[in-house]
């Protein structure tokens, strides 16, 4: 019998939309194409316009008050490295708390900067599902939907000053409005929903506390160097398609998602955060030392899945986020699977079929 392929690693990549792509191979055929956002040529006057139709639909989709809220970046590490370093900026001296079970791209530029300034940080207190408790503090970084887990965390029990957090699992998953988070900074990654691959944004609620970053060439308040203005329109498109798709992908994910972990609880998997509020689309799963197993043989029946996080997966030891709630293991006892909303009940109980084969 034919296998079904399944590309079941959304949270670390899906590929571009194709309305997004259309667009994209669109603008390279326009006069906008030829121009850059600073130039005073017919060409450059219409990229700029591009661009800033972009920006103001990329804001409206993503409930900002203001075009201007939105810096665009390369990439969401980059954001995330810039929007900390503007955190930094307000925090001087004052407290810092941070959720301990963060991405290794703010985890790590947390430490690196906490130690060049000298800076105590403290973690903030989370239960048995790495859901962040209250605290109260100036500062405080959390990420708002846990890559691995899906946990959406309520961000309300923070009771600080100012906020930054990593919300590149958020959009096209689950409904966000950034204006009524509690938040002063978010970091956001096109990749993460259809848009351009290389392409990441900041939302500031406050552009007063802007802070440049990096050197070279500026175009308004966004990165250094020559603007990607096909990325910005490629990006505010498959936006605007991933949010009108999201309450009919809900439903399929939805599905999908009782179906496998029914099914999965069945088989012996620990379904970690279970009963928790959780992103639809993201079931994590421990199955002791069977794991590589199972991904691998699953990849032979082209059905594509990961081990954590896909930054992680190289990695060997312990792994990070488990470890923090208490449930050590490393890249042999953890499997996650994600998905866009393209597969529903029926998908999932093809997926538990051919994972009852492998064991």
């Amino acid at each position: 019998a034919m296998s079904k392929k399944l590309y079941l690693d959304a949270n670390a990549h899906i590929p571009i939309n194709f309305k997004a792509l259309d667009t994209y191979n669109k603008f390279h055929q326009s006069i906008a194409s030829h121009g850059h956002p600073s130039a005073l040529s017919a060409p450059g006057r219409q990229a700029k316009h591009e661009y800033e139709k972009a920006r103001e639909k990329i804001a409206e989709l993503i409930g900002a008050k203001s075009p201007h809220q939105i810096i665009f970046t390369n990439t969401c590490t980059q954001a995330c490295e810039w929007g900390i370093n503007i955190l930094f900026n307000k925090l001087k001296n004052r407290d810092l708390y941070i959720s301990p079970v963060e991405h290794n791209a703010v985890r790590s530029i947390c430490q690196e900067l906490c130690t060049k300034k000298s800076i105590k940080y403290n973690e903030i207190p989370i239960d048995y599902n790495g859901v962040i408790k209250e605290i109260n503090s100036y500062a405080a970084i959390c990420v708002y939907v846990q890559n691995e887990i899906g946990t959406i965390q309520p961000l309300e029990n923070l009771k600080c000053k100012f906020i930054f957090s990593d919300l590149s699992q958020a959009l096209g998953k689950i409904t966000i409005n950034v204006t009524d988070l509690n938040i002063d900074i978010g970091t956001f990654a096109a990749h993460k929903f259809g848009g351009y691959g290389s392409l990441g944004f900041i939302y500031l609620k406050n552009s007063v506390d802007y802070i440049t970053f990096g050197t070279g060439s500026r175009y308004d308040l966004d990165r250094p160097g020559t603007p990607d203005v096909a990325g910005a329109v490629t990006t505010a498109i498959a936006l605007e398609e991933a949010i009108n798709s999201l309450p009919e992908r809900t439903q399929k994910m939805l599905e999908f998602q009782q179906v496998l972990e029914n099914g999965l609880e069945e088989l012996g998997f620990e379904i970690i955060g279970k009963g928790t509020n959780r992103s639809p689309n993201t079931t994590f799963v421990r199955m002791e030392d069977r794991a590589m197993q199972i991904v691998l043989g699953l990849d032979g029946k082209g059905i594509y899945v990961g081990l954590g996080s896909a930054c992680g997966s190289m990695h060997s030891g312990i792994n990070p986020t488990m470890s923090k709630i208490g449930k050590p293991g490393g890249s042999n006892d953890f499997i996650r699977f994600s998905q866009w909303g393209e597969y529903d009940k029926k998908d999932a109980e093809y997926l538990l079929n051919t994972i009852k084969k492998l064991l």
